[in-house]
């Protein structure tokens, strides 16, 4: 008897391996014995022609809906709208007499370790789409952490926009996050956490969640 439950459980065990989603597989990123890139569609430009470029997306992408009385976190959605937006009765339970508002932030993980041991990193920038107001994405805060239970660090000084000549109301953000990546690539790092919020003094942004997905981008040798 013993022995058909523990067939049951391996062959159950077996089964599950197999639904697992193929987006949430991390596929290991090759060693760069030739310069190469594969980009996903991401319009990023080597500083070296001689250096290998990689993008990953994140294993969960979502946002952090935070209000008075039902802060919770939503998945599935094509864009998040960030910034301060005022309370609605269906999302955020009303029944509230302080301040009169709600905020979205983007939160993605992604897996470092898919990248190769012992790489020497040269540059690697979060790659984030703006609907709408680039800029305002340019201007937003992102902060980082290497461990779970980490303080958030804010992130990326350096900032890049990128629109294309027909559409220069929308298009992609690069913030350069190299020491950060670099450092979870070294010490192999299976998962980094990135958020990214909106003051409430600045217009509000739609930014890609699974519509347009943000990219973790790596320059490296």
């Amino acid at each position: 008897m013993m022995r058909h439950i523990c067939l049951i459980l391996v062959l159950a065990l077996a089964g599950c391996g197999v639904t697992v989603p193929p987006k949430y597989k991390s596929a290991k990123v090759p060693v760069c014995e030739k310069p190469g890139v594969n980009l996903m569609g991401i319009p990023y430009t080597r500083d070296s022609m001689s250096a290998c470029a990689a993008a990953v997306a994140p294993f969960d992408v979502g946002l952090w809906h935070e209000a008075p009385y039902n802060s919770h976190k939503v998945r599935g959605d094509k864009t998040v709208k960030l910034g301060c937006q005022p309370l609605t009765p269906e999302a955020d339970d009303c029944d509230y007499a302080g301040l009169p508002g709600s905020s979205r932030t983007l939160m993605m993980q992604f897996d470092p370790s898919v990248y190769p041991e012992g790489a020497r990193v040269r540059r690697a920038v979060l790659a984030v789409y703006a609907f709408q107001n680039p800029q305002g994405l340019y201007e937003a805060q992102l902060r980082g952490r290497q461990n779970v239970g980490d303080e958030q660090q804010s992130l990326a000084r350096r900032r890049e926009i990128w629109t294309s000549k027909n559409r220069t109301d929308e298009g992609w953000v690069f913030f350069d996050v190299t020491a950060f990546a670099a450092r979870a690539i070294n010490e192999r790092r299976n998962s980094v956490q990135f958020e990214i919020s909106q003051p409430c003094q600045t217009a509000p942004v739609t930014a890609g969640l699974l519509k347009n997905e943000p990219r973790l981008v790596v320059e490296f040798e």
